[in-house]
């Protein structure tokens, strides 16, 4: 079965939009290292928005195809948009490009869900920027909103949740691979964090299952979505009145009718007063 960690760290999957899911406590920015290490024939560019260029150039290997950009100015004076920011790198590149945000959280709070949603569908769209291979973009679940992550959740290719232990050292990871098929492949993984920014897998178990139908998500209205199963048994057992007739019977197509009380019953011919 497909290995959907090592698709993730080295690309040997086509995949567009990968979101990462971290928090304060299980960071995944080790992701972000990893990812542009094994990138090395395209150019990289890393979006900060969150730190200084300086922080990122000490996370990042030291590599002459990676360009970082200023994000933090542009979001602070609103100079240009993260579409805008992303159509200027494209202008100026001659090769494949992968871009890493980091993160669109920092970004979501001084713009509004759906014009960055709106944003990150244009980016993504091969037609317009058929020079980017990839996008990978962090977002924090303890900042963001549940339900915009949903969303963001629904248009990527590949998700990456990132989960803290008892030991901060050590982090547990479940990622989630759509194909195009429509089938889900979910790993899930555990693993240590070294000082270096690998990660150094513990369990090596291959726990890759298949699930032929996700759940629908929920917070994403203020009603509810999905059946219980005790309301998927009661909505099964129920016979509705027009289901009656189609009961076999052997009385053919006879008709009964009950008299109600305030029915004129007169079993004499209604015609006897009439000369005829």
């Amino acid at each position: 079965m497909m290995n959907v960690y090592d698709s993730v760290v080295r690309g040997t999957q086509a995949s567009r939009l990968i979101l990462i899911e971290d928090s304060f406590l299980a960071k995944g920015q080790f992701l972000l290292h990893l990812i542009s290490a094994n990138r090395k024939s395209h150019d990289i560019h890393v979006l900060c928005y969150e730190n200084l260029v300086s922080k990122y150039q000490t996370l990042f290997p030291s590599l002459s195809n990676i360009q970082y950009h200023d994000c933090m100015i542009n979001i602070s004076s609103l100079n240009l948009s993260m579409y805008e920011t992303v159509s200027c790198i494209v202008e100026k590149s001659t090769r494949k490009i992968v871009i890493l945000i980091d993160s669109l959280s920092m970004y979501l709070l001084l713009t509004g869900f759906r014009k960055v949603y709106k944003e990150l569908l244009d980016i993504t769209s091969s037609d317009k920027f058929p020079k980017v291979v990839q996008f990978v973009v962090v977002v924090h679940k303890d900042v963001t909103e549940v339900n915009q992550i949903e969303h963001l959740k629904n248009i990527c290719k590949t998700h990456v949740n990132v989960q803290s232990t008892n030991n901060p050292l050590f982090l547990n990871l479940i990622l989630e691979h759509k194909r195009s098929n429509g089938k889900c492949v979910v790993q899930k993984l555990k693993g240590e964090l070294k000082s270096d920014s690998t990660f150094k897998l513990i369990n090596d178990l291959p726990p890759i299952k298949i699930e032929e139908d996700k759940g629908i998500p929920t917070n994403l209205a203020s009603f509810k979505l999905d059946l219980q199963d005790s309301e998927k048994k009661a909505k099964d057992e129920l016979i509705l009145p027009y289901t009656l007739v189609q009961i076999p019977s052997n009385t053919g197509g006879m008709i009964h009718y009950v008299p109600d009380e305030a029915d004129d019953w007169d079993e004499e011919d209604p015609d006897d007063d009439l000369e005829i």
